[in-house]
């Protein structure tokens, strides 16, 4: 294990909500870890992105676990799983936020070698936010909830090129959106893994596509788990194919199985509870995908924190309810995704159980919070700086964000930490020279605001401390 991992697996364990790591925090912990809005409890299946470990952390559920992990992608053992993987956790789980795994399963949703990067957005520092991954002619989104594992960092477009990674990712209407890119330091280049809907079956032979991958299967006996070989002439059939490659760079097919969409699937009538991008939804429907499953919305269905008419392809939600006929009867569905940001200077512990105040915004850890460590830190606390995306919580009494993901790094150096916020706005969030936006009340400064509010539903400011209060330096209109 390199000192990089080292450094990655040791933020892992010390990042996430874990009971012992509150404790540590003195008033920031105040004894407990509370779960966002509880969730459905009893005996099922949950299928999300891990967000930290002791045991393992998924959809805001802390799972004891054995130790062991069904996978046939080299990994066994807990202690080989990182951050963002996407886990299906068959077991029971109970209201205080605790549960018991009877199995933990995870499989590689890619596994090759990247051949290109592209760059949407980039960070303050230069490093890649969001863009695409180029795996097999497959394009693979990630974004700031994507968690990268690369040695030296993934500190610019040119860090994955020519990497061999396994990537956990979701399947989206235009492709695929990564949960999780790790490099592969110990496994044969050659032995890969793909999936996505097969095409030009039987033109050459016994082979296929996928994308613009060729795939050569060399008898009957690679299919698995009622996958034939008939089942290629669909092109709107998704399978998972693992293999290795030859000399022509067509992957020699060793399994052909269903797509990962099978690990959402649950059994009759179990409660189960996923997390994904949106997929094949219209307003005036009441079904949408999640990574290939069907999602059914009834009037009985409860929207957490995310009204219907927000519902839209491409946006991240954790979905609650019951396995029926083939598809999930929806009991709850709440966001997953952040629609707010701040990015200041920690200046100690919030009001709120599990919270700190960074740069006056009250923000909440939960048992979904992802953590990242940098420039050698372990912990929270006053005076370094932190990078937060979070959902906006807005209560008669209070304002918070809850936290999806943090980036905590050291003091630049500088005379001044930098303050910056996004968050939604409404008219009312303004009154005469101030303005309120993530609960921080600001003085407006003279030509502070840029263009037109009218109308404006997210609000970018740029603010600073000011006797003892804020000011808002610059504010704008958010696209």
């Amino acid at each position: 294990m390199k000192p990089e991992h080292l450094h990655k697996r040791l933020s892992l364990i010390l990042a996430p909500l874990a009971f012992g790591v509150l404790g540590a925090c003195g008033g920031a912990g105040g004894g407990g870890v509370g779960v966002a809005d509880g969730g459905i409890r009893g005996t099922g299946s949950s299928v999300g992105p891990v967000s930290g470990f002791g045991s393992v952390f998924v959809n805001g559920v802390r799972f004891e676990t054995d130790g062991n992990v069904v996978s046939n992608d080299g990994i066994g053992f807990e202690n080989q799983l990182d951050k963002g993987m996407i886990l299906r956790i068959d077991g029971e789980w109970r209201t205080d936020g605790s549960g018991t795994a009877n199995a933990v399963e995870y499989d590689d949703t890619f596994r090759g070698t990247v051949s290109g990067v592209s760059v949407a957005e980039v960070s303050r520092d230069g490093s890649p936010r969001s863009g695409t991954l180029t795996l097999f002619g497959q394009a693979i989104t990630f974004d700031r909830q994507t968690v990268f594992s690369v040695p030296g960092g993934f500190d610019n477009d040119n860090a994955l090129n020519d990497k061999l990674v396994r990537v956990s990712a979701w399947r989206t209407g235009s492709g695929y959106r990564a949960s999780y890119v790790g490099v592969i330091e110990n496994l044969p280049n050659q032995y890969v893994e793909l999936e996505g809907p097969v095409s030009l079956h039987g033109e050459s032979g016994d082979s296929f596509k996928i994308g613009s991958q060729r795939v050569i299967y060399l008898s009957d006996d690679v299919f698995r788990d009622g996958v034939t070989a008939d089942d290629l002439d669909d092109t709107n059939r998704f399978v998972e194919v693992e293999g290795a490659l030859n000399g022509l760079g067509d992957i020699v097919a060793e399994t052909i199985r269903p797509a990962d969409s099978r690990r959402f699937l649950g059994t009759e009538d179990e409660d189960i509870e996923l997390t994904g991008p949106v997929e094949g939804y219209t307003p005036s429907g009441s079904e949408f995908l999640l990574n290939g499953v069907t999602i059914v919305i009834t009037d009985d269905t409860d929207f957490d924190d995310i009204s219907r008419s927000r519902l839209q392809d491409g946006l991240l939600v954790n979905v609650e309810g019951e396995f029926r006929g083939g598809v999930v009867i929806a009991e709850e569905i709440e966001l997953f995704e952040g629609d707010s940001e701040v990015e200041a200077e920690v200046l100690g512990v919030g009001l709120r159980p599990n919270s700190w105040n960074i740069g006056g915004v009250t923000v909440v850890l939960t048992n979904s919070t992802l953590i990242e460590y940098d420039d050698g830190l372990t912990a929270i606390s006053p005076g370094v700086s932190a990078e937060v995306e979070g959902i906006e919580r807005r209560t008669d009494t209070e304002v918070y964000l809850e936290a999806l993901n943090i980036e905590v790094e050291a003091p630049d150096g500088g005379d001044e930490s930098e303050f910056e916020m996004t968050g939604p706005f409404s008219p009312a969030q303004r009154q005469g020279s101030f303005i309120e936006v993530l609960g921080v009340s600001m003085t407006i400064d003279i030509g502070a605001i840029q263009g037109d509010l009218t109308g404006c539903d997210f609000v970018e400011v740029e603010y600073e401390p000011n006797n003892g209060g804020y000011i808002a330096t610059e504010i704008e209109c958010e696209d």
